[in-house]
């Protein structure tokens, strides 16, 4: 079966995949040919029957979500999960991540200030097109990214880019990211809901809790994951019972335009919490399901059969073991977690990296040559960032794992969650004589 994925900035990618398949089946082809390797942040959406937006269960086949027979599907690469930047260690993957910034802000959804505006225009500007050059009369450029513009917002957009001059592509788009995060709505998913009185309103799942706004955009209430204390669904009915001022349990109930619209909504509740909150996710999220006619029948005799199960939920790992897991597997496959760097021994370093795991070289002596030398390398990063030099050691722990700013962050040790009392700060011999062995 062909099925079409298109990208946040409207690029088609066809892949075929079988109609008996698992999702997650179509989203690690997209993955794949996009080289990326964190492929829990992200979801494929489809539109249900009523144009309502709709998550692909990545643990279901194809067939029971998709109408198959009119080929080719088509379906949306969105950002599920959504994280601070220093967290995504693919620049590939970061690009989606500012892809899909690029749009939610387009299209007004990113909730940002004037300032805030303003600098996301001017660093998207800057990655777009460069170096702010006045002849280039890119006026008509950046009303592309302003919702609602004026001149005397458009003069403060071309001030901050006229400040971001010599910034790589790269870098500005690991700013955007940056700036983005700091917005109140950021990660934040909407459904159109009505309430009791049948009145339109918007309800957002974000990372901290639950957002309700009015048709406009008003907020209405704010409602943590700590308050909630059980969401259910019925039909195109959801329920929401949450601990109010006093401690007395508050039913709040909403209705959708469908039934899978509801069940969406559930789903997203349990699994950003899940994702955001919790350390692992617990077994009976993840093997919370159902079961057809036939399905039932042969689970009499055989309850562990996989036969007619549908999954509730696909979420299969939280925020930091997605982020654990990632780097794991990008040390096993030998891909380099690139971030934006600024010109230092770090810079140098991955320069040589670069040129020194050349394909070239392909004798198993220089191969063990490089691998023992990326280990050096790879142990004088910070392990948060990985990007400057260690330069801070904890203590009473003594571990030595970070650079300052990263340090300056930290209340606990990143490896054994030991108490930081004080910070000492250690000057390393820089290696001069690295490069010149390599040549």
């Amino acid at each position: 079966m062909m099925v079409l994925v298109s990208l946040p900035d409207s690029v088609v990618i066809e892949v075929d995949a079988n109609t008996k398949a698992a999702g997650q089946e179509c989203l690690d082809q997209v993955c794949r040919k996009l080289n990326i390797l964190e492929v829990d942040y992200f979801g494929l959406t489809y539109m249900g029957k009523k144009g309502e937006t709709l998550w692909l269960n990545l643990r279901n086949p194809l067939s029971s979500q998709l109408n198959t027979g009119s080929t080719p599907c088509r379906l949306q690469l969105r950002v599920k999960f959504f994280v601070q930047p220093h967290l995504i260690l693919q620049e590939s993957a970061r690009h989606v991540f500012y892809l899909q910034v690029k749009k939610d802000f387009g299209e007004g959804i990113l909730n940002a200030s004037a300032a805030q505006s303003a600098k996301l225009c001017a660093l998207i500007a800057q990655s777009e097109s460069g170096d702010y050059v006045k002849e280039k009369s890119q006026y008509n450029f950046y009303p592309n990214f302003i919702p609602q513009w004026s001149t005397t917002f458009l003069n403060s957009v071309v001030l901050e880019h006229t400040k971001l001059r010599g910034m790589s592509k790269s870098t500005a788009e690991y700013r955007v990211l940056q700036e983005a995060s700091a917005c109140d709505n950021f990660g934040m998913e909407y459904y159109e809901v009505r309430n009791n009185a049948d009145q339109a309103m918007k309800l957002g799942v974000g990372p901290e809790g639950l957002t309700i706004y009015d048709a406009d955009f008003a907020f209405v209430q704010s409602i943590s994951y700590g308050l909630i204390k059980m969401a259910t669904h019925t039909n195109r009915c959801f329920f929401l019972t949450i601990i109010g001022p006093t401690g007395e349990s508050i039913m709040l109930g909403f209705k959708l335009v469908t039934t899978k619209a509801a069940e969406g909504l559930y789903r997203a509740i349990t699994e950003k919490h899940a994702f955001y909150r919790c350390e692992t996710v617990r077994p009976a999220v993840r093997t919370q399901c159902s079961r057809d006619f036939r399905g039932t029948i042969v689970a009499l005799f055989n309850d562990k059969s996989e036969f007619g199960k549908k999954y509730v939920f696909d979420i299969q790992r939280t925020c930091r073991e997605v982020y654990d897991h990632a780097r794991r597997l990008i040390y096993s496959t030998g891909k380099a977690i690139s971030l934006p760097s600024t010109p230092s021994l770090s810079s140098s370093r991955t320069s040589l990296r670069d040129r020194s795991f050349s394909d070239s070289m392909d004798s198993l002596d220089s191969k063990q040559l490089r691998e023992k030398l990326r280990k050096i390398q790879d142990s004088m990063l910070c392990k948060v960032c990985m990007d400057a030099d260690i330069s801070t050691a904890f203590c009473p722990c003594g571990h030595l794992v970070c650079c300052g700013v990263c340090a300056s962050c930290c209340d606990e040790c990143p490896l054994c969650r030991c108490s930081i009392e004080h910070t000492q700060h250690i000057f390393l011999p820089l290696s001069t004589n690295i490069e010149d062995a390599e040549e």
